[in-house]
């Protein structure tokens, strides 16, 4: 079956499907004999679509989606202990590849100790076997859910409205207040792109440009994330280093570089109303 709802799918067994499916993909990468970051990666990216279908159902069946989504949820923050170290190791190797001045700044050895931190992480913080074990048991609550009865269609327009409607507001509060509003932004983001991935053939071509947009917009927030927690991780180190003060510095101009072209982009995205976003989709 494909990932995305059918063009002649019922969509609320759509949901349900594309929530098992994903749910059912994310205990085979934690079960899995890949390398551990990777399996752990794309297990919660996984799980953040399962969250976003389950948060769609969730007028329907109701008070059972919703303690699933919660499942989902803690299962996922289990997941999340080597989250830090892997942002910031990866945020050292963006700003070293892009800077000259890289080892003269000693980007180069905090690379080498931030990807030394993350392997530890992972091994250290992630219990893999709890996580398998718990998703295992989860598979059957979301499957029950198809004993509910409830319009897929109004249910899947309802959640693009919400998602388009929060993308906003955080997009607005983060102009304002700058960096803890600008991860929740992400993550509104995060949600509307899965929605529109999701839907695949069943929203207009017009509606689907947008998704190479919010591709670029995740990314610059990700990246403006990922500096953000390498400035923290350099500035209560207590160790510290000679070129301290330098490596802020290049991490904030670098900042300010990402939010520009973000919010740039977000003008762009979250220009028209919920209601008038919704309609451009064309939902069939």
């Amino acid at each position: 079956m494909p990932h995305h709802i059918g063009k002649d799918e019922d969509i609320a067994a759509a949901l349900l499907r594309l929530a098992g499916d994903e749910l059912a993909a994310a205990q085979r990468q934690v079960a899995g004999g890949e390398a551990r970051a990777d399996r752990v990666h794309d297990a919660r990216q996984r799980l953040k679509r399962v969250r976003t279908l389950l948060r769609v159902l969730e007028p329907g069946p109701g008070e059972r989606a919703e303690a699933a989504r919660r499942s989902v949820a803690t299962i996922a923050q289990m997941l999340a202990g080597a989250r830090d170290a892997d942002v910031a190791a990866a945020s050292a190797r963006e700003l070293a590849a892009m800077t000259p001045r890289a080892a003269e700044l000693g980007f180069d050895r905090v690379v080498t100790v931030l990807e030394r931190e993350a392997i530890r992480a992972h091994r250290e913080r992630t219990p893999l076997a709890e996580v398998d074990r718990l998703l295992i048991r989860l598979k059957p609550e979301v499957a029950a859910l198809a004993s509910e009865t409830f319009d897929g269609g109004a249910l899947l327009e309802a959640g693009f409205a919400r998602a388009y409607r929060r993308g906003r507001r955080w997009m607005r509060r983060a102009h304002c207040l700058g960096t803890p509003e600008l991860h929740h932004w992400r993550k509104c983001v995060k949600e509307l792109r899965h929605l529109l991935w999701l839907a695949g053939k069943r929203i207009s071509r017009k509606a689907r440009k947008v998704e190479p947009v919010l591709d670029r917009l995740d990314s610059l927030l990700g990246l403006d994330h990922d500096h953000a927690v390498l400035a923290d991780r350099l500035a209560l180190s207590p160790a510290g280093d000679p070129a301290l003060m330098a490596q802020l510095a290049l991490i904030a101009d670098r900042r300010r570089e990402l939010e520009a072209e973000a919010f740039e982009l977000g003008e762009a995205v979250y220009g028209e109303s919920p209601r008038a976003f919704v309609r451009s989709l064309d939902l069939s």
